[in-house]
């Protein structure tokens, strides 16, 4: 067997195997992250809890009891142990999401680049939009839900040392439903359009239009380009957060971008990545100036289609439309005048070029 063959053949299995064993490992490394995230954030607000001016004095009176009772009563001794639980049991879950968020990252990106030269021709780019929108949804999943902000307001008070007055831990999705049990409604709503709604529906255009045939391609795409004053909208919420996170540090407040930052920001790009192949896979080369172009009809008069003739194979014929589809229609279900034109082309392309010489 030819080894362009055997190459082509190769890459169509791992076109079907490769994307089979990437959403079920990244799923699982999404789960990884959302999980250690938000034990992480957990862990944390439990140790700002015992870093308060409240906890603090209480604390001084334990210890004060725990000397005097010579160490019988050992309230302090546990609020140490609980306290320091908490920063060991926060470290962790922190290193978990930095090496987990890494590994999908990694993965996502060596997944699109995949995806980019697994097809050939056409085929190429409707692969690409179709994974790179999958794949953005993984990343999306995890920038709602996981956390995207941090913020801790502190200062120094003397005898009692650094006292943590507040510790926030949002994400994207706990922060809308902060703002709707707040009664911001309109505010929630906005933020809930923007970060979740509109990238969604995106999303689905983006699929719709890379797995389906016309029509509903075609309105799928319309669809895309309806909603292209909509694109940025989510790019919009990421620049939001980084000057929330920006204006959030200063001396007595220390802001933190969450890994729910970051994948959204991922989502956002990938998102941009899958509508650029999709512009891509819609661009149709120039049609030839020397096309004979006609209309053609069914036999029983039901359908009608302009289009030029490209070429004959057995008892189909190629033909070219002016939107450039390439389409196939069957001799026999062609009407009577369409035959009648195939049959005077092929006695054309019978005929010598030249005339013999007597």
């Amino acid at each position: 067997m030819p080894w362009p063959r055997v190459t082509s053949r190769l890459l169509a299995l791992l076109a079907v195997l490769v994307p089979l064993a990437y959403y079920p490992l990244a799923a699982w490394l999404a789960v990884g992250v959302i999980s250690s995230s938000t034990a992480e954030a957990a862990a944390t607000r439990r140790a700002a809890a015992a870093s308060t001016a409240e906890a603090k004095s209480s604390y001084a009176g334990k210890w004060l009891l725990e000397g005097i009772t010579f160490g019988y009563y050992e309230g302090a001794s546990l609020a140490d142990a609980d306290y320091d639980q908490a920063v060991a049991f926060a470290t962790e879950a922190g290193r978990r999401v930095t090496r987990l968020g890494w590994s999908l990252a990694g993965l996502t990106a060596a997944f699109i680049a995949f995806a980019a030269f697994a097809r050939r021709g056409r085929a190429r780019w409707r692969y690409a939009v179709r994974h790179a929108t999958a794949a953005s949804l993984v990343l999306f999943a995890v920038g709602v839900t996981a956390t995207a902000v941090s913020l801790v307001a502190y200062r120094d008070v003397p005898v009692m040392g650094q006292v943590i007055f507040k510790y926030e831990s949002k994400g994207i999705a706990e922060a809308i439903g902060r703002l709707f049990d707040s009664g911001n409604l309109v505010l929630g709503g906005l933020v809930l359009l923007f970060s979740i709604v509109i990238p969604l529906v995106k999303a689905g255009l983006l699929l719709a239009a890379s797995t389906t045939s016309r029509p509903w391609h075609d309105t799928a795409v319309r669809g895309i380009h309806a909603f292209g004053k909509w694109s940025m909208a989510d790019v919009f919420v990421v620049a939001v957060l980084l000057a929330i996170f920006a204006l959030g540090s200063d001396e007595t407040t220390d802001a933190h971008a969450g890994p729910g930052l970051f994948f959204f920001a991922g989502y956002c790009l990938l998102s941009i990545t899958a509508a650029a192949a999709l512009e891509r896979a819609e661009r149709r080369p120039p049609l030839p100036a020397l096309l004979d172009w006609r209309i053609w009809r069914a036999a029983d008069g039901s359908r009608e289609q302009e289009a030029a003739l490209v070429a004959e194979e057995g008892d189909l014929v190629r033909v070219l439309t002016r939107g450039g589809r390439r389409g196939r229609l069957r001799t026999a279900a062609l009407s009577k005048a369409d035959r009648a034109y195939l049959e005077a082309r092929r006695e054309a392309a019978a005929e010598p070029l030249f005339e013999p010489e007597d």
